[in-house]
């Protein structure tokens, strides 16, 4: 399962799924609900990669069935792909509500690894939306944790998505305006995120 993830950090799509899938096997062999659902959960991030959007949301939905029991931190990874996944499909307001399931977990557990994936589709709606300023708050928000942390995205292709959404932000607010939002955000708390999203949807 471990190297299942090392794959697919490295890239390598392909022997992700091989790993992901003999490791599936062997938990269901043993009857462990919970290697079932966080492999089933990497098969679905190794899907949502690969384009194979269907296919996601049928891992998630079994994924989500054999974690209901280990606890709220196993079902983040599962929002997280939800919401990039609708942010794929165009769904702003979806992806939005998702992030705001995902932070009141984030807020309880006080995951900082899991707070920075989850504001790339935050910011990645917010630019769907049309509003770029929130989308560069959100960014802001997530480099300063990154900055004190060192928890950082290392999904290659959330990644790309994340400096799509910067460079479009950039250039659509210009200079001062982003600056001015990016910074802003670099002060926001989980808090003020989900007041935002509140008023948003």
């Amino acid at each position: 399962m471990v190297f299942g993830h090392v794959e697919y950090a490295a890239g390598n799509l392909d022997v992700a799924r091989e790993r992901f899938t003999r490791s599936l096997e062997r938990f269901r062999t043993l009857e462990q609900a919970w290697g079932t659902g966080h492999v089933l959960t990497g098969l679905a991030w190794v899907a949502l990669a690969a384009g194979d959007f269907e296919r996601v949301e049928s891992l998630l939905d079994e994924a989500a069935s054999a974690l209901r029991c280990a606890g709220p931190w196993f079902l983040e990874l599962g929002l997280y792909i939800r919401a990039v996944l609708e942010v794929r499909r165009g769904n702003a307001a979806k992806a939005i509500a998702l992030v705001r399931e995902s932070l009141t977990r984030i807020r309880e557990l006080g995951d900082k690894f899991a707070f920075v994936y989850a504001l790339v589709p935050l910011a990645a709606a917010a630019a769907l939306k049309g509003d770029d300023a929130w989308a560069a708050r959100v960014l802001g928000a997530g480099d300063l944790v990154t900055e004190r942390t060192g928890a950082m995205v290392v999904d290659k292709s959330v990644q790309e998505v994340r400096q799509e959404v910067e460079r479009q932000v950039r250039a659509r607010l210009g200079t001062d305006r982003w600056t001015q939002a990016y910074s802003a955000g670099r002060s926001a708390s989980i808090d003020s995120l989900m007041k935002e999203i509140d008023r948003v949807l």
